[in-house]
């Protein structure tokens, strides 16, 4: 998805901090590394307290494991020992459970329907806790995982077995670290972003970075829509002819609140008032992430409105690199990266601003083929104008005419690294971008540090050299009643419901499984680099609490 150029006004999105930030509550900073303001004033990034106790308790500084560095600071993860160096410390207290009895009904739907187990989620608050479920699964209660006081300080998260860990801001509800195992059992951050924290408050160029995008995903042709005969217009911050992403400020420019949190899940949620960028209604939106063991990171988001009607579509905005940027002939291409749309059997034609013409044509025979896997270098070529006037590359929206939830919406691997993902999801369109543009006239932006970068320009994302895949409900579908899209919804209707799960793992160089010995080597040898500097990690949690 092309990203819009508006800087939002600072000042006003600092005071929306989050509530939790008030005096008197149980919050403890230190378990997240308090928000350094030196650092803040030159870098952005977060100071953690941890790092700093176990430099001065120890005269040899503990190895840094692969996934918890950002900035050159090691996060604390809470309810895992404290210690981010003990990747295979035992997370007792997560267990499978049920439902609780008191869920709501579309929560209580029966685990082993996959479409019905799609949108299983409800908070169960406690006077100690809050307890998250999600798609069945009782994440566990952790006491000391306590909401970070800035709307930008990150979360830490991983999963129970350690397969998968990530990092989270409550600012757009983003994720900016994603870090999964490649082909031999190393770790790879393979969701870009910034080092700098604050740039994704105020970058100008604002790429829309790994956040929730709404009230509106997508594009609204020249902003308006109707319904119920009266017109709304919402903000042209796309090439002035269109609504990107729900306007100037959407939900990817808005500090979330933080309703449940643990060691391997959290849950944002926001209040977008009514007449906010032009739309009616008061919009409550939950967002929760999980990571779960087996290499999973599932998504549930919904949201009601009350009021009047409103059009809600929501969409994760995560850019990908399944080589996070680490590859040995230093090519940064994902050009070679091997794309599977199974049930992707129509696309939606647009015009050369990329909005919706109308037509919904068949795949058969055009660069949107991707029923079977193959390179998007293959198609590359006979792309030109498809993404606008002399781009070459998609931006484009998939459509799934008869989706089967149970089955892969998308699978991609990259034959380098060996990482390849598969999601399953209740959304029946995919908008694939390829980074045409991402770098260029409007300017660049400087690669992360667990990509390669080194706070310059001197290595920046290079167009082509990332993919954005949102899964989501028709492009524009407000403006194309003829497609007889659900998009519009009512106080009194259904919620709106998305949900994801994303899983990771190993294949070989023509996507075929590869054993997970090399992943076990690399788990055994971590585990025993968090034996010797135990007692570093202990002191490290003992001073956080």
């Amino acid at each position: 998805m092309r990203f819009s150029g508006v800087l939002p006004l600072l000042p006003a999105l600092l005071a929306a901090a989050p509530a939790h930030a008030q005096s008197g509550s149980s919050i403890s900073v230190s378990v997240f590394g308090a928000l350094s303001s030196a650092a803040a004033t030159a870098t952005g990034s977060v100071a953690s307290s941890a790092a700093s106790t176990a430099s001065s308790t120890s005269s040899a500084a503990p190895q840094q494991t692969p996934g918890f560095v950002n900035n050159g600071t090691v996060g604390m993860y809470p309810c895992a020992g404290g210690n981010p160096d003990s990747v295979n410390t035992p997370l007792s207290n997560r267990t499978d459970a049920a439902m609780p009895a008191d869920s709501s009904s579309t929560a209580a739907a029966s685990s082993s329907d996959a479409s019905s187990a799609l949108g299983q989620m409800t908070l169960n608050s406690t006077s100690s806790s809050s307890r998250l479920y999600a798609l069945g699964i009782d994440y566990g209660s952790c006491p000391e995982a306590q909401a970070p006081a800035y709307p930008t300080q990150p979360i830490h998260l991983r999963a129970p077995d350690d397969s998968v860990r990530a990092t989270f801001s409550p600012y757009g509800a983003g994720v900016t670290e994603l870090w999964v195992k490649d082909r031999s059992g190393k770790f790879r951050d393979v969701v870009l972003g910034f080092d700098n924290i604050t740039n994704y408050l105020t970058d100008p160029l604002h790429p829309n970075f790994g956040p929730i995008v709404g009230r509106y995903a997508n594009r609204i042709q020249n902003g308006t829509y109707e319904i119920d005969g009266t017109t709304y217009h919402a903000p042209l911050n796309e090439n002035n002819v269109s609504t990107l992403h729900g306007g100037t400020v959407g939900y990817d420019r808005s500090p979330f609140e933080i309703v449940s949190l643990n060691a391997s899940a959290v849950t944002f949620a926001l209040t977008d008032p009514d007449g906010n960028q032009g739309f009616p209604g008061t919009v409550r939106s939950h967002v929760s992430y999980a990571l779960r063991a087996g290499g999973v990171w599932s998504i549930a988001m919904n949201a009601t409105v009350t009021e009047k009607k409103s059009p809600i579509m929501l969409s994760s905005h995560a850019y990908w690199n399944l080589d996070g940027y680490k590859r040995e002939d230093n090519e940064t291409t994902i050009l070679d990266h091997v794309l599977h749309l199974p049930q992707a059997d129509k696309y939606i034609e647009t015009d050369s601003l990329l909005i919706p013409r109308g037509p919904v044509p068949d795949v058969d025979g055009t660069p949107f083929d991707f029923r079977e896997a193959r390179p998007l270098s293959e198609r590359f070529n006979q792309t030109e104008g498809i993404c606008g006037p002399e781009c070459f590359g998609w931006d484009s929206c998939w459509v799934q005419s008869s989706p089967d939830l149970a089955q892969p919406a998308i699978e991609m691997y990259s034959p380098q690294s060996g990482i390849k993902v598969s999601v399953v999801s209740d959304q029946p369109a995919i908008q694939v971008y390829t980074c045409s543009g991402i770098s260029g006239a409007k300017g660049s932006l400087p690669r992360k540090r667990s990509q390669g970068g080194d706070g310059t320009l001197a290595q920046i994302y290079e167009n082509h050299s990332c993919i954005v895949l949102e899964m989501e409900e028709w492009i524009d579908g407000i403006n194309h009643p003829e497609w007889n899209r659900t998009q519009i919804y009512a106080p009194e209707g259904q919620p709106y419901i998305w949900n994801a799960d994303y899983t990771f793992s190993q294949v070989d160089e023509s996507g075929n499984a590869v054993s997970s010995n090399a992943t076990s080597t690399q788990s055994s040898s971590a585990s025993a680099a968090a034996s010797a500097t135990s007692s570093v990690g202990a002191a490290a949690s003992t001073s956080s609490t």
